[in-house]
C-alpha cells in the first residue's frame, strides 16, 4: 500500500509540474506549482522525513510562492505580451535531461520504498548534520541561485517599468 501511495504522489507531482510549465496564465501556473509542492511534501511524509515535508510546505508552498505571486503582480504580464511564446529547444533539452535524471534516481530509490526506515531518518539533527556537512556546497549553491533569480526578477521588472 505504501508503494502505491508513493507512486501515486509521484505521478501527481509530475502532473502538477507539467501543468505548471504548460499553463499560459502565470497565476494558474503558480497555483499548479503550489499543488506540486504539496505532492512533494506528501512524498517526504511517505518516506518518513516529516521535518523536510513541513519545511517544503512552509518555505516553498508558503514563502516562495508568495514571492512568486508578488513578482507576477510586479511584472504585470498581459495576454498580448506572452501570446507569441514558443517552446525553446534548450528548455526542451533541459526538461528531457531532468526527466532522465529523475527517472534514474527513482530507479535507484525503488527498492528502498517500503523498507523499514531508520527511526532518526527525518529528525532535525540528522537533517542538519547531513545538510551542513555532506551537502554544504550544494546548499550554498542553491542559496546563490535563488538570490540571482530574485535579482533577475527585480532587474526585469525595472526594465518593463522604464518603457
Amino acid at each position: 500500500m505504501g508503494a502505491l501511495l508513493f507512486w501515486g504522489a509521484g505521478a501527481a507531482m509530475v502532473l502538477f509540474t507539467l501543468l505548471t510549465v504548460s499553463s499560459r496564465n502565470p497565476v494558474y501556473s503558480a497555483i499548479w506549482m503550489i499543488l506540486s509542492f504539496a505532492a512533494t511534501a506528501g512524498l517526504f511524509v511517505l518516506l518518513d522525513a516529516h521535518l523536510i515535508a513541513v519545511v517544503e510546505v512552509l518555505v516553498y508552498a508558503g514563502a516562495i510562492m508568495v514571492l512568486f505571486l508578488f513578482v507576477i503582480m510586479l511584472i504585470n504580464l498581459r495576454a498580448e505580451e506572452h501570446e507569441g511564446l514558443r517552446l525553446n529547444p534548450l528548455a526542451i533539452l533541459a526538461a528531457a535531461t531532468f526527466l532522465a535524471l529523475v527517472t534514474r534516481a527513482l530507479q535507484d530509490l525503488g527498492p528502498a520504498v517500503g523498507s523499514a526506515p531508520n527511526a532518526l531518518q527525518g529528525s532535525p539533527a540528522v537533517v542538519a548534520e547531513t545538510l551542513f556537512s555532506r551537502y554544504a556546497v550544494a546548499f550554498e549553491t542553491v542559496s546563490v541561485l535563488l538570490l540571482a533569480a530574485i535579482l533577475g526578477t527585480v532587474v526585469l521588472s525595472r526594465r518593463s517599468h522604464e518603457r
